[in-house]
C-alpha cells in the first residue's frame, strides 16, 4: 500500500480526472484522487492523493494557492477563456500599468465572486458547464473568497500577466473579467499556471510521463507535508491505538497547545490521525487517516 502526496505537473490538454486515470496503473492497488481541479487549458501543480492520503482532501482544500495568469483586455467569451468563441468589447482607453495596479487593490481581501457557468460546480445536481453547453440558463450562487495578493507582472496593451495568491474556490478567469469590468471593459484568460498549492511548488512537481514510466516511492511527499503549518504530536503505539480506537484523552494527556486540532504522528513520524479538542476539554480522534489495517 502506497501512502503519500504526488506533486504532479498537469500539462495543458488533459482534464484533472484524465491525469488520475493515467496514474491508476502505476499506483495500483492504492486509491488515487486529485485535490483541486485544473481546467484542460490550465497547467501546473495538481496534487494527487495516494492511498490513505485521500482522507486529507478537506485539509488540502484549505491550503492557499498561487497562480500566474494572462488576460487579453477588450475581449469576452461565455467561458471567460479560450474554450469558447471570443468577441471584442469596447475599451474607452489604453490603461497604464499604474491604473491597473490601483484597480487590483480593490480586489484584495475577502470579496464576493460569482463562479462561471462553465465550471464543474453542481447546480441542482448537474454540472454547471454541462447545462451551459446545452444552452440552459444557470444561476450560479455567489461565494466569498479571499485574495491575499494580486500583482501585475507584465503589461503590454491589451495583454496583462498577473500573479495571484488566493483561497481555494477562487476562479481566476472570473477574477480577471471582474478586474477588467472595473476598468470599463472585459477580458478573457489566455493562460493559467498554478505555481503553488500550500507548500507544494511547481519547481518540485513531476511530469505525468515520468511518473507513469518510472514511479517509485520517492515520487511521493509524506502526507504530513500538507499539514506542516499545523502543530504535530508524536506518540507511541499505545497512545496511537487509543486515538484510532476513538477513546477520549484528558487535556493533560495531550501536547500542550492553544490549537483545537493536532496532527498525530506515530513513532516513525507517519501521519496517522487528526485529533480534535471537544467542548468538554477532552480530546478525541476527528479523523483517522491511516489505521494499521490500512497502512501497516
Amino acid at each position: 500500500m502506497k501512502y503519500g502526496i504526488l506533486n504532479l505537473f498537469k500539462p495543458i490538454g488533459p482534464t484533472s480526472r484524465d491525469c488520475v486515470n493515467k496514474l491508476v496503473k502505476p499506483l495500483r492497488p492504492s486509491k488515487v484522487a486529485h485535490a483541486g481541479t485544473l481546467d484542460p487549458l490550465a497547467q501546473g501543480v495538481l496534487l494527487i492523493l495516494v492511498g490513505p492520503a485521500v482522507r486529507l482532501m478537506d485539509e488540502i482544500h484549505e491550503l492557499d494557492k498561487e497562480y500566474v495568469a494572462s488576460f487579453t483586455l477588450g475581449q469576452r467569451s461565455p467561458s471567460g477563456d479560450l474554450e469558447t468563441e471570443c468577441e471584442s468589447v469596447p475599451m474607452q482607453m489604453e490603461f497604464d500599468r499604474n491604473t491597473i495596479q490601483d484597480a487590483m487593490t480593490r480586489f484584495l481581501g475577502p470579496i464576493v465572486q460569482v463562479p462561471p457557468t462553465y465550471s464543474a460546480i453542481r447546480v441542482n445536481g448537474k454540472r454547471a458547464h454541462a447545462s451551459a453547453r446545452r444552452g440552459t440558463e444557470v444561476h450560479m450562487p455567489p461565494r466569498t473568497i479571499m485574495i491575499h495578493e494580486l500583482d501585475s507582472l507584465e503589461y503590454e496593451h491589451p495583454r496583462i500577466r498577473v500573479r495571484i495568491r488566493c483561497s481555494t474556490g477562487t476562479y481566476i478567469r472570473t477574477l480577471g473579467s471582474d478586474l477588467a469590468k472595473s476598468l470599463g471593459t472585459d477580458a478573457v484568460m489566455t493562460e493559467l499556471t498554478r505555481v503553488r498549492v500550500g507548500p507544494f511548488r511547481i519547481e518540485a512537481s513531476r511530469s505525468l510521463e515520468s511518473v507513469q514510466d518510472h514511479f517509485s516511492d520517492a515520487c511521493l511527499d509524506p502526507p504530513i507535508a500538507a499539514l506542516k503549518h499545523w502543530e504535530h504530536w508524536s506518540v507511541d503505539d499505545v497512545v496511537m491505538r487509543r486515538i484510532l480506537d476513538g477513546q477520549h484523552l484528558a487535556d493533560n494527556e495531550v501536547l500542550s497547545t492553544s490549537q483545537t486540532r493536532l496532527a498525530v504522528l506515530d513513532s516513525r513520524e507517519t501521519l496517522r490521525a487528526i485529533l480534535k479538542k471537544r467542548p468538554d476539554g477532552t480530546w478525541r480522534c476527528d479523523k483517522g487517516i491511516a489505521h494499521w489495517d490500512v497502512f501497516p
